[in-house]
């Protein structure tokens, strides 16, 4: 069943089920209250009686022919008429006694000479002034008038409650109708929105204009799929960029096989030697891409150690001497911190600095310089690295980008002069995966600066 139906009927059986209550618990109450009204009635009646009789025997000095007023009441006008109408809407048992508690008037001639105290009834003395001038005695007796006064208005009551549950019903479905519409419209935008992206169209955007949690949620799936979107584009630049790395490779191994096979060039030293060179190349991209894609994965395995970070800068710096000398690039070390001791990788972090320098060698001009720093931010608890150079720098718009894989500031520079655009991309997974971060600065002809940032005394 639709979600529609589903709602209607939840609130349609809410309000079925109140008014079902609601006709149990009145019908006891109903029937209470009204009984209750009716001796407060009967009470009431009671007084009015008393009074009416009081001041008719200090009209008439005497009840002597009460009794006739009790049956006739021919002369009392049209106060008397209504006080005895009263009664016999309760088709009441009216009973006077005088002062001596004898029965001297009885309105169904029953008692006519008993003790009043041998009546059972509610008994009422009759006064004028302090003097007890004799006992009015209301003897209340069960009949088919007042049961159907209590029936009638029981009756009308339960038929107010079922058109009221009933016309209840029928808002509650014209309002829950509208109401379910209102939640479900948005609910259907996401399915569709889910079936577009399921199929792969993850440009498709859901768009929700009221202001709940519907928004809310329709704002988290837009920026799923917009994630999902940049994975698929990132996706598919990197099966690009695999190939041609591939690509180039292969084809020169094919190629000198080929010649080979057909007699084109021999098979000497030096063309062995180049399609060694060739199959180790492809050997690094692949590794690369495993050490990557096992860091990006948060799952590349760190054999860590005790390591003094200076020493181990000053170790790897020194293996760059020759090349920059023979570039006539000056490396300079500067240990601002001395006796920094980090748990590290030493081979991840080796390659790191080492893919830091070659990046830095390989963009600074004859007479430049690369500056590599260590430092300590004691307030952020970090032990700072950071590499310099002073070569052509990057532009802006790719700064952003540097640490992706296959990315190259200079898209000019060829494999053999520019690396296969990995080293950045393994140097920040390598880094992240000690806990760290990396970034990166630049000014356009002045160079760029690399910043590893290394925890230190805390938990990682």
């Amino acid at each position: 069943m639709k979600l529609l139906p589903k709602l209607i009927i939840a609130v349609l059986s809410i309000v079925l089920v109140t008014g079902f209550f609601q006709f149990v618990f009145f019908q006891n109450q109903i029937k209470t209250g009204f009984q209750q009204f009716l001796v407060n009635q009967e009470m009431g009646m009671i007084d009015r009686l008393a009074q009416y009789f009081e001041n008719y025997y200090e009209a008439y000095g005497t009840y002597a022919n009460v009794e006739q007023v009790l049956q006739q009441n021919p002369i009392m006008g049209r106060r008397h008429a209504q006080m005895m109408g009263s009664a016999m809407i309760f088709n009441q048992h009216i009973v006077i006694a005088d002062k001596q508690g004898v029965v001297i008037a009885d309105s169904n001639r029953e008692f006519n000479g008993k003790k009043a105290s041998d009546i059972i009834g509610v008994h009422r003395d009759l006064l004028v002034g302090d003097e007890k001038i004799g006992e009015l005695i209301f003897i209340r007796e069960e009949d088919l008038i007042q049961q159907n006064l209590v029936k009638q208005y029981i009756h009308s009551t339960n038929t107010t409650i079922v058109l009221g549950t009933v016309l209840g019903s029928l808002i509650a479905v014209f309002v829950g109708f509208f109401i379910t519409k209102s939640l479900t419209k948005p609910v259907k935008k996401l399915l569709v929105g889910i079936e577009k992206v399921s199929a792969g169209d993850t440009s498709f955007r859901v768009i929700v204009d009221q202001k709940d949690e519907f928004y809310h949620l329709s704002q988290a799936f837009n920026q799923m799929a917009e994630q999902l979107q940049q994975n698929e584009k990132l996706r598919q630049k990197l099966m690009a960029d695999v190939a041609h790395e591939l690509r180039t490779p292969l084809a020169i191994i094919r190629g000198k096989l080929e010649s080979i096979q057909e007699g084109v060039i021999k098979a000497d030293e030096k063309e062995i030697m180049l399609l060694v060179d060739e199959v180790y190349r492809l050997s690094r991209l692949v590794n690369d891409l495993q050490q990557l894609s096992l860091a990006e994965a948060g799952k590349l395995p760190l054999k860590k150690q005790p390591i003094n970070v200076g020493n181990f800068l000053e170790k790897v710096t020194s293996n760059f001497m020759a090349l920059t000398d023979e570039k006539e690039i000056s490396l300079i070390i500067k240990i601002l911190s001395d006796n920094i001791e980090l748990e590290l990788d030493e081979d991840r972090m080796t390659q790191v600095i080492v893919n830091l320098l070659d990046n830095a060698l390989r963009h600074t001009p004859i007479n430049g310089i690369i500056t590599m720093k260590l430092d300590k931010d004691v307030h952020a608890k970090e032990v700072v690295i950071t590499v310099s150079d002073t070569g052509s720098g990057i532009d802006e718009e790719f700064l952003s980008t540097i640490f992706d894989r296959f990315s190259r500031a200079d898209t000019s520079r060829n494999r053999e002069r520019g690396g296969a655009g990995l080293g950045l991309s393994i140097a920040k997974g390598f880094v992240e995966a000690h806990g760290g971060t990396i970034s990166a600065t630049s000014e356009k002809g002045k160079g760029t600066t690399f910043l590893i940032r290394l925890p230190y005394g805390r938990k990682m």
